[in-house]
């Protein structure tokens, strides 16, 4: 029997910086699930009454909200009041408000890694992780950390490995292969099926090295191996959509092409068992 092409997701954002124009245009080409990220107040969960009232209007036309992103564990996980202040302030804001909206995922971060780091940091990283993880499961939902360079959370073994060594069942991996990319990492389909047992969400953007200043393009048009990403992900994960993530200028012209290559590669990706 043959698998339909996942669903397509976008973050809002990255259509446009007016939440309610991001829904508008992301629902006109026929998107229905969204990853929030920043509003015009802020980063989530700082979105204002008439950004709220606007996603509950989406989710009545039958949306979904897929993940929200409040940016938190970016910093250095020895800074103990920015940690503590995203345990005890931010974490619990995004979660009621995300249980709202009915999402199910919360990204966070797996704070940046210096050289010369005590080794103790490794383990205060996995304590936050785990903390984190408690408020999402307590609350039935999961946090996925998200890949960046040069963070606690970065290449897939290692990854994987931190994640086994916690062990909690709320505590997931949102896998950015463009984000590892720019880390100096051409993701493959090896790294691909390390990290599979953690995936919970995938963010699509593509990535080009040569130029430092502007380093992203539209889906399609980078150098990020897509084409041989997305078979894998289509036949061998647990996802329902993956998740576009524009990231270049001007964003509505780069998500409309993002979307119509990402559209073609994942009717390619799709197999008979």
């Amino acid at each position: 029997m043959t698998r339909s092409p996942l669903s397509i997701g976008v973050v809002t954002d990255e259509v446009s910086r007016s939440l309610p124009e991001a829904l508008e245009i992301a629902q006109s080409w026929g998107l229905g699930r969204f990853e929030l990220r920043e509003g015009e107040a802020g980063r989530f969960p700082a979105f204002t009454r008439d950004e709220v009232a606007a996603l509950e209007d989406a989710r009545r036309q039958g949306g979904r909200i897929t993940a929200v992103s409040p940016g938190i564990f970016k910093g250095s996980v020895e800074d103990e009041a920015a940690t503590r202040a995203a345990l005890e302030d931010t974490l619990p804001r995004t979660i009621e408000l995300a249980h709202r909206l009915g999402c199910p995922l919360v990204i966070i971060f797996g704070f940046e890694r210096h050289e010369g780091e005590p080794d103790a940091s490794r383990t205060w990283a996995m304590r936050a992780f785990e903390a984190a993880a408690d408020q999402a499961h307590g609350a039935g939902m999961r946090v996925a950390i998200e890949n960046e360079p040069d963070f606690w959370i970065d290449r897939p073994e290692p990854s994987a490995g931190m994640l086994d060594e916690i062990g909690h069942p709320a505590l997931a991996l949102n896998w950015d292969p463009a984000n590892l990319h720019w880390g100096g990492h051409r993701p493959t389909v090896a790294d691909l099926e390390v990290v599979l047992p953690h995936l919970a969400n995938l963010h699509v953007k593509d990535y080009a090295p040569g130029r430092p200043q502007a380093p992203w393009f539209p889906v399609g048009e980078g150098q990020t191996p897509w084409a041989d990403l997305l078979p894998t992900v289509q036949s061998s994960s647990d996802l329902e959509h993956v998740t576009l993530e524009t990231h270049c200028e001007p964003l509505v012209e780069s998500s409309r092409r993002s979307l119509d290559a990402l559209r073609t590669l994942l009717d390619e990706a799709t197999v008979t068992p």
